[in-house]
């Protein structure tokens, strides 16, 4: 029984031992794939396209207004009435000069009454004409659905520009990471040879300790970093809708940068005619013209016409029989409604919207000054990244040329330990720049993209 148990807890904890291999497993990823997956998951986006089928729903409600409703009623039962003592007017005599009859007030004995009943009715509505409001409601519920269409379109580009940022975010991280970890060789390996020169006489105690500190100055930017490449990790899980604490790596992209050609006026141009949410303002402005217009058409009158049919008899063969010319009654007729007051209502709705209006005018005007602002923004960073990325790339050679120069110098005995650790400062800080310029630089398109309305 015991080798039994022991088995038993071997296959468990073996089980176990598979299950967090897999719940742990790390996921490779490239750029496209991320964005994919952000898209998949992302809340919002999927929200924003179930607003998008209440609009067009909404659009279907304000169709029905032009089209006849049709209503059907059946019914069938038995009316029963208990005898009964009533007292009511009857007719005892004949005045012949008046020619009218006298009536006496009596009472009189029902018996009861238990009669069958049975009713079939069908009508038609239609409504005719009521100046424009029914036209107005179905433009506004258009537009309605059409400014959606554009909110889910401006959030799926925010994902993806939240997911580009995420992604070069963590890959500036690991390239400087990358930066920091050949400091610290370079460093380590300086300290080695302060070490072995000091043995033959050639440096100090003092420049072995310059050295190390180099290196524990390295070894801690090194540290720092790594932290900050778990941190842009976790950011991009949750830009993915993923636990910040799942395994993922990511592809690196090898292929260079590739600027803009665009001249900014057409940058801006593109910007106010392709964003979505200047389009969605747009269409939130005729919204609410079309409001107002179908509240102004609440003053008028509207036509509407009408046709019923009603079988009634005690007996339910005689209503649901084939015989459509007996025990019917119809009726067909024309209705006009009018609006005469009702408590300065219509009043109200019309300022509420002539306000609205108003106000989406105004949000549709700040929201292309704002929009012209960004793209000159994220315009003017991606020009001067042309500049920057050459001039580190300058400074990269310059700073690897100067730190062989004083190395060699300071293996001829010429130079100093102080010499050399700048040299390599210099080198670190001129590789990071780079680094971080190029990323920025990936950030900044990826916003400037989503700015012209054009990121994919």
């Amino acid at each position: 029984m015991t080798k039994i148990m022991q088995l038993l807890f071997s296959m468990i904890f073996l089980f176990m031992g598979v299950h967090s291999a897999v719940a742990q497993e790390t996921k490779v990823l490239s750029l496209n794939d991320c964005i994919e997956i952000a898209l998949k998951n992302n809340s919002s986006l999927r929200n924003a396209g179930r607003q998008h089928l209440i609009a067009r729903a909404n659009v279907m409600t304000a169709r029905s207004n032009f089209l006849p409703s049709v209503n059907a009623s059946f019914s069938s039962g038995k009316y029963i009435q208990g005898a009964r003592v009533v007292k009511q007017d009857v007719p005892v005599d004949y005045n012949p000069a008046t020619g009218k009859y006298i009536y006496e007030q009596r009472q009189t004995f029902q018996d009861r009454i238990d009669r069958d009943f049975n009713q079939a009715r069908i009508s038609l509505n239609q409504q005719i004409y009521d100046f424009g409001r029914s036209m107005n409601d179905l433009r506004q519920a258009q537009a309605s659905r059409d400014a959606s269409g554009q909110d889910m379109l401006s959030t799926r580009q925010a994902v993806v520009q939240n997911v580009k940022v995420a992604y070069f975010e963590l890959l500036k991280a690991e390239k400087l990471e990358e930066v920091y970890i050949d400091a610290v060789k370079l460093a380590e390996e300086q300290l080695e040879r302060s070490k072995t020169m000091m043995a033959i006489g050639i440096a100090s105690q003092a420049e072995v300790f310059q050295a190390k500190v180099n290196w524990g100055s390295n070894k801690r930017n090194y540290i720092t970093q790594k932290n900050n490449v778990e941190f842009a990790k976790a950011n991009l899980n949750n830009a993915l809708g993923w636990d910040p604490n799942t395994s993922v790596e990511i592809i690196q992209e090898t292929s260079a940068l590739v600027f803009f050609e665009y001249k900014f006026d057409d940058a801006v141009k593109i910007a106010i005619e392709n964003n979505p949410q200047i389009k969605s303002l747009e269409l939130t402005v005729k919204t609410y013209l079309y409001a107002e217009r179908a509240a102004k058409a609440q003053y008028y009158p509207s036509l509407g016409a009408s046709v019923s049919y009603t079988r009634s008899n005690d007996v339910w063969r005689r209503v649901y029989s084939g015989k459509l010319n007996e025990d019917y009654s119809a009726s067909l007729g024309l209705q006009v409604d009018l609006n005469l007051f009702n408590g300065m209502r219509d009043k109200a709705q019309i300022q509420r919207e002539t306000l609205n209006y108003q106000i989406a005018v105004e949000n549709l005007a700040e929201q292309k000054r704002q929009i012209a602002a960004q793209v000159k923004q994220h315009f003017l960073e991606l020009e001067a990244f042309k500049e920057i990325l050459d001039i580190q790339r300058e400074n990269i050679d310059a700073a690897k040329e100067n730190l062989r120069l004083q190395q060699e110098k300071r293996r001829v005995g010429s130079g100093t330990e102080l010499d050399v650790t700048d040299a390599q400062v210099q080198l670190t800080r001129a590789q990071s720049d780079y680094v971080q310029a190029e990323h920025d630089a990936k950030v900044a398109k990826a916003r400037l993209e989503a700015a012209m309305g054009i990121i994919k």
